[in-house]
């Protein structure tokens, strides 16, 4: 099987994290600012490719008024929670319970569709929870970084919820049509109720960084949706573990952050569940 499109999401994911912490460093770009700016790109750019590509519209029907109002609400609130979070703490201080979310939004995805229900699988979510907790560091935190470690978790939270949302609504709309969705109603409720404080506090190196990430984003937006069409939820948030290896090896060699050898050892057990479960499907 072609796992391409899991392959993209988790590079995608992975890359605009690191930009986005970049950003945070090095042009003291607030949370306001940096969503607003990465929403309005991420609109924009997938609205011109669903006007370059020409996609039938979508029939919306009542029931999928109530699922696309469902993503809308998950969505902002896991955004708003993480910005704040990406901004207090290292990107790797925040791995550990980062790594929850798939394994999260795979154990809903396991309880929500039969179907997709794998003991492999289930076993995998397990072990990846277990090795998790195994790998979370004892850093004494600041004070700072405990509140966006509580910012962080209620992110993960409302995120490990989406992909079922997602799934149900991809039966009747189209990825890119429910990536234009979603990130265009976080959009508008971040311009509603999280509008930067300081419009001033946009300069040339902050957009330009802050443009660059979003577009990753919003390849990874469109992709992530067609791996979820494609491969059921709980595939594909199996494969969402990986991630975590590959933000640990950005956190050290480009943000220069200090990464303990725990955290290592449980992205590379990690790896290995991955590969063992999509082994015996």
């Amino acid at each position: 099987m072609d796992f391409s499109y899991l392959f993209t999401s988790i590079l995608a994911e992975s890359a605009g994290k690191t930009i986005d912490k970049l950003n945070y460093r090095r042009n003291r770009i607030g949370p306001r600012q940096m969503m607003f700016l990465s929403f309005i790109t991420m609109t924009v750019s997938i609205g011109l490719y669903l006007f370059v590509s020409k996609q039938p519209m979508p029939h919306l029907s009542l029931k999928v008024v109530y699922l696309l109002l469902g993503v809308a609400a998950f969505s902002f609130g896991g955004n708003v929670f993480d910005e704040l979070s990406l901004k207090a703490d290292d990107l790797s201080l925040r791995e550990p319970l980062v790594d929850f979310e798939p394994i999260l939004g795979g154990l809903v995805g396991y309880a929500v569709f039969p179907a997709e229900r794998k003991t492999a699988f289930l076993i995998a979510f397990i072990l990846g929870a277990l090795i998790v907790r195994w790998g979370i560091h004892r850093r004494k935190l600041r004070k700072g970084q405990k509140k966006g470690m509580f910012y962080l978790f209620i992110g993960v939270c409302l995120y490990a919820i989406l992909p079922s949302l997602y799934q149900e609504a991809l039966h009747y709309i189209s990825p890119s049509y429910l990536a234009f969705f979603r990130v265009s109603s976080i959009l508008v409720l971040t311009s509603i109720f999280f509008p930067p404080k300081k419009w001033k506090g946009f300069s040339a190196k902050n957009v330009s960084y802050g443009v660059a990430a979003s577009l990753i984003y919003a390849i990874g937006a469109i992709v992530s949706l067609y791996a979820i069409q494609v491969y059921g939820v709980v595939v594909t948030m199996l494969f969402l573990m990986l991630g975590p290896a590959l933000r640990y090896l950005a956190g050290q060699f480009i943000l220069g952050e200090k990464v303990r050898r725990g955290e290592v050892l449980s992205s590379l057990m990690l790896t290995l569940v991955v590969a063992l479960a999509a082994f015996t499907r």
